[in-house]
């Protein structure tokens, strides 16, 4: 999964389910993602994230790739992108923050910059919203084929299926009533 997706999906705008309710669940999302946490995240942190949540899921929604880019690009300012190089390890890499940047600006510049890699190297055909029923999570379609369209292809994928089985069969079994009546 990607950084945003991981955001992203931590509320479910079908659902109304929140994922992230507090300051520990953004503290665990942060360190998951490799980001240093000295001091505990604070309500108004929580508060940039959420707001930083809505914007990389319009992303995903986006009409096309200049919309997508745009609103990226205003993401990086927003959340002062600082690209740079180190060898803090004997190898270059490339950095998109400060090192004391707040953990909520470096969450969110590597998120956006994840997602303009996608979108300039493949395209915006590779961002998609889970099509399942009640679902509406977003993810990165990293198929050969370009052929995913569920999240999870064992849950919605699979729920979809059940659905459309359920349909034909009780379709099957109307046809059979209406034509010995």
């Amino acid at each position: 999964m990607t950084w945003a997706e991981d955001l992203v999906n931590t509320y479910n705008v079908v659902r109304e389910k929140e994922k992230m309710p507090d300051v520990a669940a953004l503290t665990e999302l942060l360190v998951a993602h490799g980001i240093r946490v000295e001091d505990v995240p604070t309500d108004k942190d929580l508060e940039r994230v959420r707001t930083l949540r809505a914007a990389l899921r319009e992303v995903f929604g986006a009409p096309d790739e200049e919309t997508a880019v745009t609103l990226l690009n205003r993401l990086l300012a927003e959340h002062h992108a600082v690209p740079h190089y180190t060898d803090h390890d004997g190898e270059w890499h490339l950095h998109v923050t400060g090192p004391q940047a707040p953990p909520v600006d470096q969450y969110a510049v590597n998120a956006a910059m994840g997602l303009l890699g996608v979108i300039t190297t493949t395209g915006m055909s590779r961002l998609h919203v889970c099509r399942g029923n009640r679902c509406a999570e977003v993810f990165v379609d990293v198929s050969r084929n370009q052929s995913r369209r569920y999240c999870s292809p064992q849950i919605c994928g699979n729920r979809a299926s059940a659905a459309a089985h359920r349909a034909r069969r009780r379709a099957a079994t109307s046809g059979r009533q209406d034509s010995s009546a």
